[in-house]
């Protein structure tokens, strides 16, 4: 392995080992994707052994990975550091994948500065030319794409900041989603639950480059809680669902989803073509602010919806009616996950200096020419080295590169990394999973995961296994909860839809009931059904479950909702005067448990336990929130004591 070297600024060794993996392949396994993005580097001096040299100071490093369009593989072809991306490099590295076997067609990249200066010099632009011919093939085209859930975080930035209003005078700005989040303040059961002010609201700094809080916040039951509670406001609901819909199109992951939104895109998708033209139009006539003119983002929402469109037609064309094309692989995914296992190689070194940063390249890329079965040997002649084994040049002696850090055991880079947890772990990844639509995934990247692992079974747990478990929970309120009195509680009455006159607590408890349910399918098959099943005489509380349902999410039973409501009295009874009402003694799953199966003799016990897990949580999730919203106060008020005057 010591003659795999990846050096900086050169795509050979890339290029030799996509010639392998395309050796032979159809046309469908050779169509693929540049995408580009820029890693920053500490900026120091470092010495790299194996090539004898001083490298730095740079502030970036430049990756590039080139993936397929149809099949899983995925390759790092090129990095080099501060070199930003230019219309040459681009023709470059297009010429050595093609004469590798591969097939450009379409490139990807984010709104950064250079990138938009890429773009004017390719002459991309929203009502012109969204493709570049090919340098080897100009019969053929390259479309030229944003990165979408960089779009949607840009998008999620200007409504906090500026605010958007839309053609026919709509208002979406930080104030309307402030009233949205208010509706659920102070209540235990919540509709929108994910939703927090801290997390979703005051979002600065590295905060605003995570992508799950913003399709958490423009998202669908968003725009529910929106129509249902604030219905003067419905035309800002139906812009969130829409920018919910089109991220949906724009990051297909699986032909077999249960949204048909994200199954793809090809000649059959007439929805999703209609929802990604309203979008278009939508982006094209909103104002941001009160600039008159579009901004970058606005023209990255055009460029890539125009180039979707196009890509689609060209693949249908080239592989025939049956081709679709999974959206979600058009992004920058590959790039931001990469960049992580660079970042973790390094353990708590997140930021690797040039010769550190080379030396990580080169070994994930060893790492992925493994994985795909290909053989990194390089032959002597290819190195313009002597064919005896008897003489080594000096110039290879040391020529390792990170031997010591081994490969990472990753199965598809980041994405399919996993994360053993205890069962309170499982029981709180429950929790936040409460209203995840139709048990799907996120739109963000891997959310799925938690939900699964919550499906673990809490039978035969005994009172000390819940102790143990909660103890570490505990932690965070320990030192408070001596001043805090059961008092604290909320005396203003929950906000009611006023189509049904049915309070959203109200709401949120018959979801966490039709949740339950669902969990404790196998065990009660009577407690609910999935609302594509359900029948009219459900309880009206089960409508902000129908609402957001796509026919997947449990809607409980009149018998299991009654049920529910009595062992909900008996929790909060049982921990009325403790603090924060909620008991610290110890087993206090175990001992409701057994109050609870007293009271409720026709229910399994197991159905009992875990209402009194989920409960249990679900009030410590409060209290937590709570704290937090505390901490945030005072540190407010410290820097504002410190700093003024």
């Amino acid at each position: 392995m010591k003659n795999f070297v990846v050096k900086p600024g050169d795509a050979t060794c890339a290029t030799r080992m996509l010639t392998q993996l395309l050796d032979g392949k159809p046309d469908m396994d050779r169509a693929c994707i540049l995408m580009f993005d820029e890693m920053k580097v500490s900026g120091i001096v470092s010495y790299d052994n194996t090539a004898d040299q001083v490298m730095g100071p740079n502030a970036y490093m430049q990756q590039v990975i080139v993936r397929s369009l149809f099949r899983k593989w995925r390759l790092p072809l090129y990095y080099d550091f501060d070199a930003p991306m230019t219309k040459d490099l681009l023709e470059e590295l297009i010429i050595m994948v093609e004469a590798g076997g591969g097939n450009v067609v379409a490139a990807v990249s984010d709104l950064g500065g250079s990138n938009r200066g890429l773009w004017t010099e390719l002459e991309i632009d929203c009502d012109g030319a969204t493709h570049l011919p090919n340098p080897v093939d100009p019969s053929r085209k390259i479309w030229v794409f944003a990165d979408t859930p960089h779009l949607l975080k840009l998008l999620r930035n200007h409504v906090l900041d500026d605010g958007i209003t839309l053609p026919n005078g709509g208002l979406v700005d930080k104030q309307l989603l402030a009233q949205v989040l208010a509706i659920d303040e102070g209540r235990d059961y919540r509709i929108l639950p994910k939703l927090n002010v801290d997390t979703h609201l005051e979002v600065h700094g590295q905060a605003r480059q995570k992508v799950r809080p913003a399709a958490q916040l423009l998202s669908r039951s968003t725009a529910k809680a929106i129509e249902r509670f604030i219905p003067q406001e419905k035309e800002a609901a139906d812009f969130i669902r829409l920018c919910n819909d089109g991220f949906d199109v724009l990051n297909g992951q699986s032909p077999c989803d249960s949204n048909r939104l994200r199954r793809g895109l090809g000649s059959a998708s007439v929805e999703a073509f209609q929802v990604l033209t309203d979008l278009e139009t939508a982006i094209r006539n909103m104002t941001v602010g009160q600039r008159s003119s579009l901004m970058p983002f606005q023209k990255g929402f055009l460029v890539t919806i125009r180039s979707m469109r196009g890509l689609v037609a060209d693949m249908v064309d080239r592989l025939g009616p049956s081709t679709y094309v999974l959206t979600g692989r058009v992004n920058q995914d590959a790039v931001e996950s990469f960049f992580g296992m660079v970042r973790g190689k390094g353990g708590a070194n997140f930021n690797p200096s040039p010769s550190e940063a080379k030396s990580r390249v080169r070994n994930l890329m060893l790492m992925h020419v493994m994985k795909l079965g290909l053989n990194p040997k390089v032959s002597r002649q290819a190195r313009g080295l002597k064919a005896s084994r008897q003489t080594r040049p000096a110039a290879a002696v040391g020529d390792e590169e990170g031997s010591g850090d081994g490969a990472i055991d990753d199965t598809d880079f980041a994405e399919e990394r996993s994360v053993e947890e205890d069962q309170v772990s499982a029981d709180l990844s429950d929790m936040q999973s409460l209203f995840v639509e139709d048990n799907q995934g996120s739109k963000s990247r891997s959310e799925a995961r938690s939900s699964e692992r919550g499906e673990r079974s809490t039978e035969g747990d005994d009172d000390s296994a819940d102790l143990s478990d909660l103890q570490s929970l505990f932690v965070e309120v320990k030192h408070h909860y001596k001043s805090r009195s059961a008092s604290n509680r909320v005396t203003t009455p929950s906000r009611v839809d006023p189509q049904t006159g049915v309070s959203a607590e109200m709401y949120g408890m018959a979801h966490a009931a039709g949740y339950v349910a669902a969990k404790c399918r196998k065990v009660d098959p009577n407690l609910g059904v999935p609302s594509a099943f359900a029948e009219e005489e459900v309880p009206v509380e089960t409508m902000w479950t129908r609402l957001i349902s796509r026919g997947g999410l449990n809607v409980p039973t009149a018998r299991w909702m009654s049920a529910f409501r009595q062992m909900e009295a008996t929790f909060c009874r049982h921990h009325h005067m403790e603090p924060d009402r909620l008991s610290r003694r110890p087993g206090v799953i175990g001992s409701l448990t057994r109050l609870l199966c007293a009271e409720q003799p026709d229910f399994d016990p197991r159905v009992i336990r875990r209402f009194v897990r989920l409960r249990t949580f679900i009030r410590m999730a409060c209290i937590n929130r709570e704290l937090r919203r505390e901490a945030m106060e005072k540190r407010e008020a410290r820097k504002k004591k410190q700093f003024s005057g």
